[in-house]
């Protein structure tokens, strides 16, 4: 029997497991590297995937982000189901083959909208295959909108809607990049990792995140702003590199890394008061 509240939700995004410039491309070595890394992780944990190129480009092209509104955008309903559910595949394969045991759940049958806000989650499957000692494994998804007929549900936000109604001590958020940065580090090179974030700075990092990024799910400023409702609640989180050697194992050994860490308000706010009366 897992003990709950050691839970660990870590969430691999797509960007860092797919080749975004070609769709449905799997980076097969990156996914076994982190398979490679979970293999001897024992306590409780739920893993999440981001779509990548299975996902963004049929989204992208129907705007079925922006909701249904006419029946020519089923087939890439259809097709994004079908192409999610053949990378969760791929990534079942790779962890069976180091004996973890994952068992699949797809968002599209647990959870609805309604005007793009979560309205129902069904969770007590998860909850049972935990228990058991299995790995639950999801992925951001496509879920239907009581008002819009679809919308997305993007990785980070079902991290941290599980999360919060799970009660996970923390929340990991693998990326591409090392963490948050004062800038768009593949654009601007002289950008500044931002080593954590605070109720006294988390403005700053909210304005740094913000722009354009050609993510049908909304790239690091969703990672951001999920990150803070997660640190809002007493959720510690990361952002970090997964393509960084051993970065994933020695996070969940709680090493320290390179990456952005999102202190929970609670702890930061004493943090604050205590270096005030310090001073």
């Amino acid at each position: 029997m897992q003990r709950m509240d050691q839970l660990t939700i870590l969430k691999l995004g797509g960007s860092a497991i797919t080749d975004k410039a070609r769709e449905c491309t799997p980076d097969i070595p990156a996914i076994q590297r982190i398979a490679d890394q979970l293999r001897d992780y024992n306590l409780p944990l739920i893993l999440l995937h981001g779509g990548g190129s299975y996902a963004h480009p049929f989204v992208t092209r129907s705007s079925i982000d922006r909701g249904l509104r006419d029946r020519s955008q089923l087939r890439s309903i259809a097709e994004t189901e079908f192409y999610l559910s053949q990378l969760t595949r791929i990534i079942c394969a790779s962890l069976l083959l180091r004996n973890k045991l994952p068992v699949p759940f797809h968002p599209m049958s647990f959870v609805t909208f309604d005007e793009g806000k979560v309205k129902r989650v069904l969770l007590d499957p998860i909850r049972k295959a935990l228990r058991a000692g299995l790995l639950p494994l999801l992925h951001g998804d496509l879920v239907f909108d009581e008002s819009q007929g679809i919308g997305v549900l993007s990785g980070d936000r079902l991290a941290s809607l599980i999360g919060l109604r799970l009660g996970a001590s923390r929340v990991l958020l693998g990326s591409d990049v090392d963490g948050v940065y004062s800038e768009n580090p593949k654009t601007f090179p002289n950008a500044t990792l931002i080593p954590e974030v605070t109720s006294e700075n988390f403005r700053l990092v909210l304005d740094a995140s913000r722009g354009p990024s050609g993510d049908a799910t909304g790239g690091m400023g969703e990672k951001v702003r999920q990150a803070l409702r997660l640190a809002k609640n007493g959720c510690e989180c990361y952002i970090f590199n997964l393509r960084e050697k051993n970065a994933l194992s020695r996070l969940l050994e709680r090493d320290r890394i390179n990456g952005t860490r999102f202190v929970p308000w609670k702890n930061s706010r004493k943090s604050s008061r205590r270096s005030r009366r310090q001073a």
